[in-house]
């Protein structure tokens, strides 16, 4: 009978499994040293080894010729355990058998001792779907089992469990594989299966199966039901998820800015039967890669950027700024969660689509940001083909506009105000809302500044001496108009407004340096030899 590969090569040994090196040293050397606890916590993701842990730890710790902590999987123990046979191991599926009175049940059985091995073991898979009153039957057991007695529970969820139990339990957490150890386990089990597999659909494989080694070997079986050569293509084709060509040309429509190119890519892709949501998470797998190259550059030990495309990532990650590919990902990851919750998926990706090709038109701060990083791009673009700006001459002085060159001498002494009227830093605060949700452009550099204070019709906002860009950008008369018009609004006056500099703080100890010093000069050559200017 046909067996699943998952069930065909789940490990029997402890040296069997892949990874996990820590948690197999830690369990190898108890059952060596005969130091086993009464109670075990495997916490992990799904297809991480701790069902197949949990197995082989029965099979071990009841084994009769155990070899370096492993069982020998040949004595008449380990083999009535692997067949399922024996009364001293008991496996409960927790999830379909979570009321108390099941839990009672099994608990009875722990009075009597084990017939052949040394151990009875319980082991409790999914044990955080126990209701509240099972983990109450279970946690008397656990808290003064008898000495031959030993659980192993196993969860993908441990913060569920009760902190009673989580007490009582050696906790193990399994971590997911990385994606060279699913793709060098996977050639091991092609090769001995007999099957043709291309290195770069196992790396596909090992990808989307997300660190579970289970899901692995699930696609990998399915990719080798028709018997033909494993290939990128047919991965994909089986896991429905576009190919790594289509992929390089939609990121490039998006980088060209073509947003009619890229909504006629997603009807094609729409008319190839693709579904939206498994699309977007390719391409956010792809962004990923090529902001790794953008930072790394074809470094072949970055997972995903060996091989032949590693070049292909660079050259299409060197065409972004790295602000543009940073929005990028962060607007594909958004729809990618939106798509759950839309009625049509389509309109998500085509909205994803428009808004990373008109980024740069958008009035906001980081849409500011990724325009100046488009602009340095093209300006290292130019000088890569050895194109220079033209050089200052020396004795050029650039002229600061005479508005820029006001500074806050004093704070402005505040004019008081008609009974009845709002105060001028109200006013202020009212006209900053107003901007923010009106003029976005104006608001972000304005919220920069302190509130320099109000006179005469006149509200004044003060910048520090590192912040001239915002204030530069305020001096414009369209920019310097939305804010009267703003504070004409909110407070129902005809007002004028200002960006000025801060001058810098005096510093206390040189003015009380300054200070010693002339007391001192007036003690020696007496006061009226003295000028102070």
């Amino acid at each position: 009978m046909y067996q699943a590969l998952y069930r065909v090569w789940r490990p029997r040994k402890f040296s069997d499994m892949v990874g996990q090196e820590s948690i197999v040293r830690t369990l190898t050397n108890q059952v060596s040293a005969g130091r086993i606890a009464h109670a075990y916590l495997f916490c992990g993701s799904r297809g991480t080894g701790k069902t197949s842990a949990a197995k082989i730890m029965a099979r071990a710790i009841n084994c009769e010729n155990p070899q370096h902590g492993d069982p020998c999987c040949e004595c008449n123990s380990c083999r009535m355990i692997e067949s399922d046979t024996s009364f001293d191991v008991f496996e409960m599926d927790a999830a379909s058998n979570s009321r108390v009175d099941e839990i009672r049940e099994l608990l009875e059985k722990v009075d009597y001792p084990p017939q052949f091995g040394k151990y009875k073991v319980y082991i409790i898979d999914e044990v955080h779907m126990l209701s509240n009153s099972a983990f109450n039957a279970l946690l008397k057991t656990l808290e003064e089992p008898p000495e031959y007695m030993v659980f192993i529970l196993a969860t993908t969820e441990p913060q569920k469990l009760p902190s009673t139990i989580l007490s009582r339990c050696q906790r193990y957490d399994f971590g997911r594989f990385t994606e060279s150890q699913i793709t060098g386990h996977l050639k091991k089990v092609a090769a001995e299966s007999g099957v043709e597999a291309e290195e770069d659909a196992l790396a596909l494989i090992a990808r989307a199966a997300e660190g579970g080694m289970r899901d692995a070997l699930s696609i990998l079986d399915m990719c080798i039901g028709g018997g033909e050569k494993v290939t990128e293509e047919s991965v994909r084709s089986a896991l429905g998820t576009a190919d790594r060509a289509f992929l390089f040309q939609f990121t490039g429509a998006l980088c060209d800015k073509e947003g009619g190119e890229a909504l006629r890519l997603i009807d094609k892709m729409m008319m190839d039967g693709r579904d939206v949501q498994v699309f977007l998470k390719d391409l956010s797998a792809h962004l990923r890669l090529l902001m790794a190259a953008r930072l790394c550059g074809a470094d072949e030990t970055v997972p995903g950027l060996g091989g032949v495309y590693g070049k292909r990532y660079l050259a299409q990650a060197q065409k972004f700024s790295q602000e543009r590919l940073l929005r990028a990902l962060e607007l594909c990851m958004k729809a990618e969660g939106d798509t759950r919750w839309a009625s049509s998926g389509r309109s998500v990706l085509e909205i994803f689509a428009l808004r990373v090709c008109e980024q740069p038109e958008e009035r906001d701060y980081e849409a500011l940001l990724e325009r100046i990083g488009e602009l340095e791009l093209k300006i290292e673009e130019l000088e890569k083909r050895g194109v220079a700006a033209p050089a200052a001459a020396p004795d050029f002085v650039p002229k600061i506009p005479k508005r820029a060159e006001k500074v806050a001498d004093a704070p402005i002494v505040e004019t008081p105000v008609p009974q009845g009227s709002k105060a001028p830093k109200d006013v202020w605060n009212d006209a900053l809302k107003l901007l923010r949700r009106n003029a976005p452009m104006v608001f972000a550099p304005l919220s920069q500044a302190k509130y320099g204070g109000y006179q005469d019709g006149l509200y004044r906002a003060v910048f520090p001496k590192e912040q001239k860009f915002f204030l530069d950008m305020l001096q414009n008369d369209e920019r310097r108009k939305l804010v009267e018009d703003a504070l004409n609004q909110s407070g129902g006056i005809n007002a004028r407004f200002e960006a000025v500099h801060a001058l810098p703080q005096a510093d206390p100890q040189a003015q009380k340096m300054a200070d010693d010093n002339l007391d001192a000069l007036i003690g020696t050559f007496g006061r009226d030899k003295v000028t102070v200017e």
